[in-house]
């Protein structure tokens, strides 16, 4: 069994990017745990456990979701959290033109892991980046008014790439692994 999800990577400069403006927020909240900028990405679909015998299924669907999608192009826009600022579980960065191309690269995902038996996914799937979550009974009044503060760089950002992911989980955090990828367009 691996612990497995499908993504989309970043490239380098947005990882080292949204690095940086975790390195601004960190001092002004104790009750995050922030996420490595090298294992930031945009999860299409979380597997969770999977047998070693789905691995080749989901390579040849990974293959065929990439091949009957065009890259798509967007930006970064601003910071939010889930459920709210008020009340926040989720750290992340918004994601903007585009949205709607990587929302059906994630409902054809979504159809075709289905279709290998997985669980349907209980959430809809929302583009943004985790930049860390928020731990149980963290107090982050101050932080709400910083994050709204905060302005993101408009960076390019260019999703061209479909991965499937093998996670580990490890004290330090976990460890990502790519297992297979395609290019979106390929076919």
């Amino acid at each position: 069994m691996m612990r497995l999800f499908i993504a989309f990577p970043l490239p380098i400069e947005v990882k080292d990017y949204l690095g940086s403006v975790i390195a601004d927020l960190r001092p002004h909240a104790d009750g995050i745990r922030w996420v490595a900028p090298k294992n930031i990405h945009l999860t299409t679909r979380f597997l969770g456990d999977t047998e070693d015998a789905k691995i080749s299924k989901l390579d040849h669907l990974i293959d065929s979701v990439a091949g009957a999608h065009g890259p798509v192009t967007s930006s970064l826009t601003q910071l939010g959290a889930f459920p709210n600022l008020k009340r926040p579980r989720v750290i992340w960065a918004g994601i903007g033109d585009g949205v709607e191309a990587l929302v059906k690269i994630a409902r054809d995902v979504e159809l075709r892991v289905r279709q290998l038996r997985f669980e349907p996914e209980s959430k809809a799937f929302k583009s943004h980046l985790t930049l860390g979550r928020v731990r149980e009974g963290a107090r982050l009044d101050a932080f709400a008014e910083i994050m709204n503060g905060y302005e993101l760089q408009s960076m390019p950002l260019v999703f061209d790439r479909l991965v499937l992911y093998k996670s580990t989980l490890t004290p330090q955090g976990p460890i990502y692994e790519r297992l297979h990828e395609a290019a979106l367009g390929a076919a």
